[in-house]
């Protein structure tokens, strides 16, 4: 532990992340035990350096600073040095992102770059990305290496000062707020206004460049009553499929775009957006009954089939941006390439249709394909809806195979529980309104894989690769996978998934909720020492784990007749309503899941014969105003909760609907169980 030049130890990591890192000239180390303790001992500052694998601005810092031999004899000799995956560590990420913005004002990004006392794992300095030389007011990251080493040497005790502020903003971040006497409809009222304050009227979506989906803010808006929500949430959906966030040859969204009128992306891809937006398109397709974007859905699925899935079930992380020949080009044309691929009459026709007939939209001299023009445009006297489609079509498949022939971005094969969770959920979401009987069953394999090489084990772990796991799962994991299950256990009612439900609603009550508040952590209470333990309240890119976990919790209780379940999914909200009242949009899950648990959705459980319940769920199932649970003849009714034994060995059809905590009368006829929900107001 005293040698001054500790070895890079990330050759054995999980992480496809740390193992990019694993011949870099600089010492670094994975946040271990090893090396807090040789921080302490060497007695320097740690410099935690945390990214992704499809993060472009990680890959260019590491290119520039962490190959360089320089660079890395600076960091090796005033640094203990630690690289994090945030993919790996989202409690980690989530911590020191915060204290970026404590201690620069502003909010961070990736790369982040944060130094740390070594005692007390406080942060003094932060930033993100920093160039080889000075540029656009950057310091130069050799120059910054040294002013921080002379700091340190000269001015400790200022610096800690400095830290312990940030230590007790910190902790009082993590501390649930009092709220007010806001209700329901207030607070769903104030989430409208927000958004509309900051909705592009123009463009869709909200805000100026670069431009987010904020798929939890669209979600809420889903659920909310009226024109505004409707609109706010229809043209955002229609914008993004049109343009550049989506991939239009081979399905799937990228992770954002650099300008306020989705034209050109971020190009890489993450399970997690495209979880999240495959649900909303389907039951934007549902509810509008949009071909278009039931089109969304099939080409995202077909790219998850193709790109990744994992052997074994469940899905891969994330594609880069990059690729052997740079940022995008796997992904953009020229003129030239594609009449060299398609028809005379295919080549005219897909120009016209995505813009490669104007101006280069990227770098110049490069087309990034986008709709400039509706089918309805591209029809003539000798071309009909029909022949437009069929060639569009067909020009689609060729250029894909002639795309998969050029050097591909790498892909993070690492399964997340909490991104599977998601993906599992809303391709089942999406099977169930579309009618897509193979999506619920490709849905169903994932969910049964992260079941066994994650959650079966004690404690539930949150990453699997190549036959090992790692990392103890947070809330989000458990809510997430919690969804997942329950979601399923709506199309085929399954012991395994409903056992394994109820092992994740006892553990988020009893490793996550505060005994004393019931506020929702993101880390179990048994957890390793953090400089906090944060809550689980703000939604960012993904819903809340809070959010998620009262939804869950509250379907759950409801499905079983589990007061404490829902009892702790009451507190959770209310240990929460301080946030939301500050800020309504930034925790849209959570005013859902509040929506959710107060107003819950009737629930229909029916059993009995094939013919007709069979029927009868297939008239109910594609809907989202019910949670319908179809509890088949092979179960057994000592595998059950008290709440759902009677059905199980019933012989003959029978309905039971349960509001909230409720149920009323079993009936055995489709049309009294229509009169039920209809007085019911259902």
């Amino acid at each position: 532990m005293t040698d001054k030049t500790p070895e890079n130890r990330l050759g054995a990591a999980l992480s496809p992340y740390l193992l990019q890192h694993a011949d870099n000239p600089v010492a670094w180390q994975p946040w271990d035990r090893e090396a807090l303790a040789m921080a302490r001992t060497l007695d320097r500052p740690i410099l935690l350096s945390i990214g992704y694998s499809a993060c472009h601005w990680c890959h260019v810092m590491a290119h520039e600073s962490f190959e360089n031999d320089e660079i890395a004899e600076r960091m090796n000799a005033f640094f203990v040095n630690i690289k994090v995956d945030r993919e790996e560590r989202p409690d980690l990420d989530r911590i020191y992102q915060l204290a970026h913005q404590l201690l620069t004002g502003r909010g961070g990004g990736w790369p982040l770059t944060v130094i740390l006392d070594p005692a007390s794992q406080a942060p003094f300095f932060a930033g993100t990305y920093f160039p080889l030389e000075p540029r656009h007011g950057m310091i130069a990251f050799g120059d910054l290496l040294q002013r921080i080493h002379q700091v340190w040497s000269t001015r400790r005790e200022e610096l800690r000062q400095q830290h312990l502020q940030v230590q007790e903003a910190l902790q009082a971040v993590a501390t649930p707020r009092p709220g007010g006497d806001a209700d329901l409809d207030s607070a769903v009222a104030s989430l409208v206004a927000e958004a509309g304050a900051r909705f592009d009227r123009e463009n869709g979506g909200f805000g100026g460049e670069p431009k987010f989906p904020q798929a939890p803010l669209l979600a809420a808006l889903a659920e909310a009553d009226g024109e505004h929500p409707a609109q706010m949430l229809g043209d955002t959906l229609t914008a993004m499929a049109r343009h550049g966030l989506q991939d239009q040859l081979g399905g799937g969204f990228f992770r954002y775009c650099v300008d306020a009128v989705w034209e050109i992306p971020h190009f890489e891809k993450m399970l997690s957006d495209n979880a999240l937006l495959l649900g909303l398109y389907a039951r934007a397709a549902r509810r509008w009954q949009r071909k278009d974007f039931r089109g969304v859905c099939e080409r995202l699925v077909a790219w998850l089939d193709r790109e990744m899935s994992l052997e074994g079930g469940g899905f891969a992380a994330s594609l880069d941006a990059d690729s052997a020949d740079g940022e995008g080009a796997y992904y953009v044309w020229t003129p030239a390439e594609v009449a060299e691929r398609l028809t005379s009459g295919e080549g005219e026709l897909f120009s016209a249709r995505f813009g490669l007939d104007g101006p280069p939209n990227f770098e110049g001299e490069y087309w990034h394909l986008v709709i400039a023009r509706s089918r309805g445009e591209l029809v003539d006297r000798d071309l009909d809806v029909q022949e437009v489609d069929r060639r569009l079509e067909s020009a689609r498949a060729r250029l894909l195979e002639a795309r998969s022939e050029r050097p591909a971005p790498g892909r993070d094969d690492k399964m997340l529980a909490s991104w599977n969770g998601l993906m599992i959920e809303n391709l089942a979401v999406a099977g169930r309104l579309l009618g897509r009987e193979d999506w619920l069953e490709r849905a169903a394999g994932a969910l049964d894989s992260v079941a066994v090489n994650l959650f079966g084990q004690d404690p539930p772990r949150a990453v699997w690769r190549q036959g090992r796991s790692a990392q103890a799962a947070l809330l989000d994991e458990h809510a997430s996978v919690l969804s997942a299950c329950l979601e399923l256990l709506s199309w085929r009612f399954e012991t395994r998934w409903l056992n394994l439900s109820r092992r994740i609603g006892r553990r988020i009550v009893a490793q996550f909720a505060d005994p004393s508040s019931g506020a929702l952590h993101l880390t179990p209470s048994d957890y390793e020492q953090l400089l906090t333990r944060p809550l689980a309240h703000a939604d960012d890119a993904t819903p809340a784990g809070a959010g998620q976990a009262v939804i869950g919790l509250a379907k759950l209780g409801h499905l079983c007749g589990d007061s404490s379940l829902i009892d702790a999914a009451h507190r959770a909200v209310e240990a929460a309503l301080g946030d939301i009242e500050r800020s309504a949009a930034a925790h849209a899950t959570l005013i859902g899941a509040w929506a959710a648990l107060d107003r819950p959705r009737p629930q229909i459980l029916l059993a009995g014969p094939d013919d007709p319940v069979g029927e009868w769920r297939n008239r109910l199932a594609n809907t989202a105003r019910y949670d319908v649970y179809r509890l088949g003849p092979g179960l057994s009714a000592d595998d059950l909760p008290e709440l759902l034994r009677p059905l199980a060995i019933e012989t003959q059809a029978v309905a039971m609907v349960c509001l909230g905590q409720r149920c009323l009368t079993p009936v055995h006829d489709f049309k009294e169980l229509e009169a039920q929900l209809a007085e019911a107001g259902a």
